[in-house]
């Protein structure tokens, strides 16, 4: 882990993504990109902290000289350790309380790819922010996957039309770190 400290405070971004994506995966590259235009900016990025997109996300935050936080589950021993571009590590005892930092601290949300997990920390987020049940916050999906997933969702009517605006979509990096820090806090010096 690395312990050089952030020289300004930002936002506090949360990046979801997938475990199981590796280096050559769209997914991973979108991360690392992703991560340093956070970190380039100003903000804080806090992931899950293991491998496939939390890495990528780490590891593009770290190289441009971000503060990278990882959520880790101490259930998960045998995943082995959080990756090694993680400045900052917050140990939670399982999953329900690791989601309720992700979800709960953050200042914003961008979700890229929609794996399972993914799928969940997007709902969970998205239900809150919906229900009142946590301050507002922009809720961003990064990748291909997206549009047809939000799209049948929509079709289907299983949920409210006005909840989707609750939701931005983009399949360009640069907009989606622009769309989540536009409605994060202000970065402080």
């Amino acid at each position: 882990m690395r312990s050089k400290s952030p020289s300004r405070k930002g936002p506090l971004i949360a990046v979801y993504g997938s475990s199981s994506v590796g280096l050559h995966d769209e997914a991973y590259q979108q991360a690392e990109k992703l991560g340093a235009e956070l970190a380039r900016a100003g903000a804080r990025v806090m992931n899950g902290g293991y491998g496939g997109v939390m890495e990528a996300c780490s590891r593009g935050a770290a190289d441009a000289g971000g503060h990278v936080i990882g959520v880790t589950v101490d259930s998960y021993a045998r995943r082995g350790g959080p990756n090694r571009w993680i400045s900052e590590r917050i140990r939670t005892r399982d999953l329900f309380e690791r989601l309720g930092v992700l979800v709960g601290k953050a200042d914003g949300f961008v979700a890229v790819g929609a794996s399972l997990g993914t799928l969940n920390e997007v709902f969970l987020a998205w239900t809150l922010l919906a229900t009142g049940g946590r301050e507002e916050a922009p809720l961003v999906l990064l990748g291909s996957e997206w549009p047809a997933l939000i799209e049948a969702h929509r079709r289907s009517g299983s949920i409210d039309s006005r909840l989707f605006g609750w939701i931005q979509v983009t399949q360009s990096v640069r907009e989606a770190a622009r769309r989540v820090l536009a409605e994060s806090p202000p970065v402080e010096d």
